[in-house]
């Protein structure tokens, strides 16, 4: 197993407290996760509101241009993330709204789970990534990201594509709220191993710090990895 910056995972420490300890603002992204009876399903949304002990108002799930019917009585996780915390509680829908325009009243919870996430912590993904350069000359490679945070990540690919200390350019794109963007970032080799008995198609584990990331790209690098962090933050 690589051992490096990239991709050393530092522990949070989580702890139940009351939604308004929360500090969460009108407009922050919420995350609501719906289990259905084949398959889950997560939805983001806006927060519009809370009355203390009553409801959570949050704006209705679209997919597609569309408001998605929602059923009162539905059991939810709702997820969020505020400053370097992450929060989750079950809830359900109480009452779906329509007009002025679509919204929910969610249950108000009665504790939280706050999970505080600590520099560097990192958020398992799963995404295909193009391999560009390395040390300035022209490649074509093909790697996945395994786990990622935003200072770096690991990397799997079927062949080393460098040695410690080289710089690789890498691509890959993200979705973000139902938007593809088209991250192109350098990186630097930490670490290289080769993992007998893992992926088979891909052996070799490359540990990536990610290098001076232009504002255009830290954005997104960002958002998705908060977004991931966000989804896998504890529950019910």
């Amino acid at each position: 197993m690589v051992e490096s910056e990239a991709n050393t995972q530092e522990d949070s420490s989580a702890k139940p407290i009351a939604l308004e300890e929360a500090r969460l603002q009108i407009g922050d992204l919420i995350n609501l996760q719906a289990q259905l009876s084949d398959r889950v399903e997560r939805y983001s949304v806006r927060l519009l509101g809370m009355a203390k002990g009553r409801s959570v108002l949050v704006t209705t799930p679209m997919v597609d241009g569309h408001y998605l019917l929602m059923r009162e009585g539905q059991s939810l996780i709702l997820r969020a993330f505020s400053g370097k915390s992450a929060y989750a509680f079950p809830t359900q829908i109480l009452k779906t709204v329509n007009t002025p325009y679509p919204y929910l009243h969610l249950a108000y919870p009665r504790e939280v789970r706050s999970l505080v996430v600590r520099k560097g912590a990192r958020a398992n993904v799963n995404v295909i990534c193009a391999i560009t350069h390395c040390d300035g000359t022209p490649m074509q490679a093909a790697g996945a990201l395994v786990n990622m945070s935003v200072g770096g990540a690991l990397m799997i690919a079927k062949n080393a594509p460098g040695k410690k200390g080289q710089h690789l350019g890498i691509t890959f794109k993200v979705m973000l709220n139902g938007i593809e963007a088209l991250l192109e970032l350098d990186t630097v080799i930490r670490a290289v191993s080769y993992e007998q008995g893992g992926d088979a198609a891909m052996p070799y584990q490359i540990g990536i710090q990610f290098v001076d990331v232009s504002p255009e790209n830290s954005i997104p690098l960002l958002a998705f990895v908060y977004q991931a962090l966000l989804e896998q933050s504890p529950g019910a």
